[in-house]
């Protein structure tokens, strides 16, 4: 099944992320998935994604291996910015799915497995404390808006954790007086 839309919101009762995931089948039916993301998987999950990110540098481009911090972060703001241009981020998320492969509520996501292959989408294994579990490839500009979808998630849930990308800074303008 085609990823056809992924959204990440934070549940203030549940003090979760939860994460929906649209696919297309070939009869292009939309199927959904849902899962929980604590805290403690954010965590987790995030330096696999950085360690992804930078292992398909590697596997990819292995002259720019040196770089590859500096070229994840150029990435992702290149991916952020084609998504701001191409709507993705002002998109609605579409409510007219009509199977729930794993059910109407959420998995609680324990794992999350990671799967290179050099000129492949990376490929990330969700799993469930039961062994539920789903897969979704991501493409480098769904990772990366994927990632943008944490970051705004983990800072409306006010977790106060680090989800910076390499290669990037936050500028802070200089303080300036006036006389």
């Amino acid at each position: 099944m085609e990823l056809h839309q992924l959204q990440v919101a934070y549940n203030q009762e549940q003090d979760r992320l939860v994460m929906r995931a649209t696919f297309r089948n070939e009869q292009k039916a939309l199927h959904e998935v849902r899962a929980w993301l604590t805290r403690r998987i954010l965590i987790r999950l995030w330096p696999g994604i950085l360690r992804a990110l930078e292992t398909k540098i590697t596997l990819e481009q292995p002259q720019a291996q040196h770089a590859k911090r500096e070229i994840v972060g150029m990435a992702h703001e290149a991916s952020i910015n084609d998504n701001v241009r191409r709507g993705g981020f002002a998109a609605k998320f579409e409510e007219t799915a009509q199977e729930y492969p794993l059910g109407t509520d959420p998995l609680l996501v324990t794992t999350a497995n990671f799967h290179l292959k050099a000129n492949q989408p990376v490929r990330i294994e969700f799993i469930d404390v039961a062994g539920k579990r789903f897969e979704i490839a991501f493409s480098d500009r769904v990772l990366h808006g994927f990632c943008k979808l944490l970051q705004d998630a983990a800072s409306k849930a006010q977790w106060e954790v680090s989800l910076a990308m390499p290669g990037m800074t936050d500028v802070q303008p200089a303080s300036t007086t006036l006389n």
